[in-house]
């Protein structure tokens, strides 16, 4: 354990690596001779790595207008903010009108659902409120011209 990081011992060393001074957290001397790990990744990996990173390509697609444009990457990031927002209240009114509209749920759990849904979306919508305001008085602390806050007004619609 080193003395000026109180925290050393509460970290396991990585697998296959002895700690500091060739000793193993039980107490065992650690072999000198490593011998070689070999992995591989199943099929199943594979195809959530693949997933994965088509949902990851798609992220980045979502937000291309916004990476496109020429404003400053505040103005960018409350863009991207704004956008994720109104997906969330867009995801949530469908929650709302499904629950509404299903039949078979107890009237008391439904009751229940609702109630949340709404506080969730009455969330999201002071979150949105605020974003927006905050673009607002940030577009004009940067002073963007009116091209730009076109631009900007477009992209928090859009």
């Amino acid at each position: 354990m080193n003395p000026l990081d109180p925290l050393s011992f509460a970290i396991p060393p990585p697998i296959g690596l002895a700690p500091a001074g060739g000793r193993t957290p039980a107490g065992e001397a650690s072999a000198d001779g490593a011998s070689p790990v070999r992995s591989s990744i199943s099929d199943l990996g594979r195809a959530l790595s693949a997933a994965s990173s088509k949902v990851a390509s798609s992220a980045s697609n979502r937000y291309r207008d916004i990476d496109d444009s020429d404003l400053p990457d505040a103005v960018k990031n409350l863009l991207r903010m704004i956008r994720d927002l109104r997906e969330k209240l867009a995801e949530l009114a469908r929650d709302l009108r499904e629950t509404q509209a299903d039949e078979g749920m107890d009237p008391e759990v439904k009751r229940t659902r609702l109630r949340q849904i709404q506080a969730q979306m009455s969330a999201l919508n002071g979150a949105l409120m605020a974003a927006t305001q905050k673009l607002s008085s940030l577009m004009r602390e940067m002073k963007l011209d009116k091209e730009q806050q076109m631009s900007a007004a477009q992209l928090a619609l859009a």
